[in-house]
C-alpha cells in the first residue's frame, strides 16, 4: 500500500465536468458554414426598411446584437465573460472618440419562433446584399424558444444557419429561466461555440 507524504498538500479532487446538453437540430455538429462575406453582385437587394444602426462605444473583442426583441443577447453575451459587449437591437457601428475606429466584430442572435426566424431571414438577405458593411458580420446564434422545434422551425433554422458566416444553435435549457449561465462550469457544447467566435474575431484582432 502507497503512503502519501504528510509533508505535501492535500490533494485537491477536480470539479466534476458539466453535463454536455444535446443538440435535436445539429446533433454532434458545433456549427456550420456559410457565405463569408456578403456577395452583392449574386444578391438583389432586400425589400425591406434599411436594417436599423445601433452606435457602440464599448469595443471588446465580440459584439452581440438583437435581430428583434427577446432574442437572447444578454444570456449569449454573458457566455463570452468580459470579451462581449451586449449591443441591443440593431446592427452595430463602431463610435467613440478613438481614431480610427474598429471594425467591429459582430455575433448576431434571434429565437427559433417564428418572429424570430422571420428577422433572421430579413437580416440576411440585407447583409448578403452587402447593405450592411460598417462591420464584420461573425455569424447567427439562434436560441430555441422552447424545449421541443417543430419540423417546419427546425427545417428553416437549418436553413438560416447555412447562410451567414457561421451558424450556431443553442437549444433549449430549463435552467436559465430561473437563473444565468454559470460561465464557470458551461456545457461543452457551448465552450465550442464561444471557443469558435472568440477564435475568428482574433484574427482581425
Amino acid at each position: 500500500m502507497t503512503r502519501r507524504n504528510p509533508l505535501l498538500p492535500p490533494e485537491v479532487a477536480a470539479a466534476p465536468e458539466p453535463p454536455d446538453i444535446a443538440d435535436e437540430l445539429l446533433g454532434d455538429t458545433i456549427e456550420v458554414s456559410g457565405p463569408q462575406a456578403p456577395l452583392p453582385m449574386l444578391n438583389s437587394p432586400a425589400k425591406t426598411a434599411p436594417w436599423p444602426r445601433v452606435e457602440v462605444t464599448d469595443h471588446r473583442l465580440v459584439t452581440v446584437a438583437g435581430l428583434h426583441g427577446g432574442a437572447g443577447t444578454s444570456t449569449v453575451a454573458s457566455l463570452f465573460g468580459e470579451d462581449a459587449v451586449d449591443a441591443g437591437q440593431g446592427w452595430p457601428v463602431a463610435a467613440g472618440w478613438k481614431r480610427p475606429l474598429p471594425s467591429l466584430q459582430v455575433v448576431v442572435v434571434a429565437r427559433t419562433h417564428y418572429a424570430g426566424l422571420e428577422a433572421a431571414d430579413a437580416f440576411l438577405r440585407q447583409w448578403a446584399a452587402g447593405e450592411l458593411q460598417e462591420s464584420r458580420l461573425l455569424g447567427l446564434v439562434l436560441v430555441d424558444d422552447a424545449p421541443r422545434l417543430l419540423n417546419s422551425q427546425a427545417q428553416e433554422a437549418k436553413r438560416l444557419l447555412k447562410l451567414s458566416p457561421r451558424g450556431t444553435h443553442i437549444p433549449w435549457n430549463e435552467q436559465w429561466r430561473v437563473e444565468p449561465p454559470d460561465t464557470d462550469a458551461l456545457p461543452r457544447r457551448l465552450k465550442k461555440i464561444v471557443r469558435g467566435y472568440r477564435a475568428l474575431a482574433e484574427e482581425k484582432e
